[in-house]
This record gives structure tokens, sequence and C-alpha cells, in this order.
């Protein structure tokens, strides 16, 4: 079985090997209101305890978005149209899962 690959410019790409991968990954050093599109987002050491990162107010239903600290600042993540309130990553290696279920945002969140 081939390897699957998302794409975002070239659609689904087939690789010899086997698994499946989506590339789609942005880093952030700074506050920002995040796209709809980017499946992986990564706060990196830069990223201070001033900054926030906010998730889009609307998206496809279904799109999947994951946010993974590599800072050891604190990583606010706000939904402005999510079902719970502002989830902060503290650790490096925390991380949240949000999916957009067609009204607002599921966040589940992962903390060391």
């Amino acid at each position: 079985m081939p390897k699957v690959s998302i794409d975002f410019t070239k659609g689904l790409v087939q690789k010899d090997g086997g698994g499946f991968a989506v590339n789609s990954i942005t880093t952030v050093s700074e506050t920002v209101t995040l796209d709809a599109t980017t499946f992986l987002t990564k706060a990196v050491a830069a990223f201070t305890n001033n900054n926030e990162l906010t998730l889009p107010s609307t998206a496809d239903t279904g799109t999947i978005k994951l946010i993974i600290s590599d800072s050891t600042n604190n990583v606010v993540v706000k939904g402005t149209n999510a079902q719970s309130s502002d989830v902060t990553l503290t650790n490096v290696g925390d991380m949240c899962l949000c999916v957009f279920d067609g009204t607002e945002w599921q966040v589940g969140r992962s903390l060391t």
C-alpha cells in the first residue's frame, strides 16, 4: 500500500512506503488569528506570555486544527466561537485538538 499525503497545494499525493501524513504546518511566535485551513500550528520558544492564538470564527464542518506548544511560556488559545473557555498550554508538549462542528469549535486538550 502506498504512503498517502495530503498536500494543500497538490491535493492527495501517493509515494512509496506506507502510512498517512498531512503536510500543513505553521509555526508562530506572536499573537495571531489562526486560519481555517492549516492543520498543525506549533507555538515556538519565542512565544511569550503576552501572546495569544485565536481560533478562526468559522470553518468548514469537520475542520481539524492541532495546536502544540514548544514554548516554556504560556500559550493561550482563545476560542471566540468555541464550546469551552480559553485554553492555556503551560508546558512544552501541551496540545489542544480543535474540531469545527459546523456551529462552533469543539476543543479537547492534553496537558502535561
